[in-house]
C-alpha cells in the first residue's frame, strides 16, 4: 500500500483551517455522498469506487469514480451488519440475523456462504484472512478458523474493523485494540476511531484525522460530523462517515 500518496494528501489538508469546506478544497477531487436510509457501512477501493451498504433493498449502492451509479439487492442478506471490499473477486457482507457472511462476484453473484458465531458485524480482508466482529460473543474471530477467537472485547462489538497487511485494528469509542499476526493484541489509547492504512496508524478524533504519534494530518470542516473513517488499499483515497447518517465525505 501506498501509505505516503496518502499522508501527502492529509498533509496538504492540515494547512487549511477547520472551517473551510472541503468542496473548496483546491486541485483534489473532493465531494459529497447523501443517501437517505442511512449508513450501515462505506468502503472505497482503489479505483475510487464508493461502496456503500444500507439497511433495505438495494442493499448495496456502487458510487464509480466516473460518475455512474451501480445498485446490488444482496437478497440473501435479511439484516446487513457490515462489509469488506476484496479487490481482486467483490466483496464480502455480513448478516446479522442469519449469522452468515455472504461473499459476492464483481458482478453482484452470490460466490459463497459460510456461518459465523452470533450476529455478525464489521469485516475485514487482512491479507487472506477474513476478520469478522462477533458482537453475540463479543469477539474478533477468523472466518478460515472459527474457533480460534484473536481477542474478546469489553464493548457491545458496534465498532469498525479495518486491515493493512498482516495488522488489522478494531475500534469503538471506548475500545480500540490493535492485532498483528501471532501477539496478543495491543490496546490503543481511547481517543476516537482508529484505523490502520499501509504502515501508518492514524485516529479520527472530533475534528481531526491525527497519526499514531498524534501529529494532525487534516482538520474536517465540522466538528463531530463524521466518526469513521475508512481508506484504500493503496492508500489513495479516503471516506468520512456515521453509522446511521447518511453523508459520505470522499477524498480521492
Amino acid at each position: 500500500m501506498c501509505a505516503n500518496t496518502l499522508l501527502s494528501l492529509f498533509a496538504v489538508l492540515s494547512t487549511l483551517p477547520v472551517s473551510e469546506s472541503a468542496a473548496e478544497l483546491p486541485g483534489r477531487d473532493v465531494e459529497y455522498i447523501t443517501v437517505s436510509d442511512g449508513i450501515i457501512d462505506a468502503e472505497i477501493n482503489a479505483a475510487g469506487d464508493v461502496y456503500v451498504l444500507l439497511p433495505g433493498l438495494p442493499h448495496l449502492r456502487v458510487y464509480e469514480a466516473g460518475d455512474s451509479l451501480s445498485e446490488y439487492d444482496l437478497s440473501e442478506v435479511l439484516l446487513p451488519g457490515g462489509m469488506c471490499i476484496d479487490e481482486r473477486w467483490g466483496w464480502f457482507v455480513t448478516d446479522e440475523l442469519r449469522d452468515m457472511v455472504y461473499r459476492y462476484d464483481n458482478s453482484g453473484e452470490l460466490a459463497d456462504s459460510r456461518a459465523s458465531r452470533s450476529m455478525p458485524g464489521d469485516i475485514c480482508l487482512r491479507g487472506l484472512s477474513v476478520l469478522y466482529v462477533s458482537r453475540g460473543s463479543g469477539t474478533v474471530t477468523s472466518l478460515e478458523e472459527p474457533d480460534a477467537v484473536l481477542c474478546r472485547l469489553a464493548g457491545s462489538g458496534d465498532g469498525q474493523l479495518s486491515a493493512s497487511g498482516s495488522c488489522a485494528v478494531y475500534s469503538c469509542e471506548n475500545e480500540s485494540l490493535f492485532l498483528r499476526n501471532y501477539s496478543v493484541p495491543e490496546p490503543l489509547p481511547p481517543a476516537g476511531t482508529w484505523v490502520v492504512a499501509g504502515r501508518e496508524l492514524m485516529v479520527l478524533q472530533d475534528s481531526c484525522v491525527l497519526d499514531g504519534s498524534g501529529a494532525v494530518l487534516f482538520r474536517l470542516p465540522q466538528i463531530g460530523e463524521f466518526s469513521r473513517i475508512s481508506c484504500s488499499v493503496n492508500g489513495n483515497h479516503c471516506l468520512l462517515w456515521s453509522p446511521g447518517k447518511g453523508r459520505i465525505l470522499v477524498l480521492r
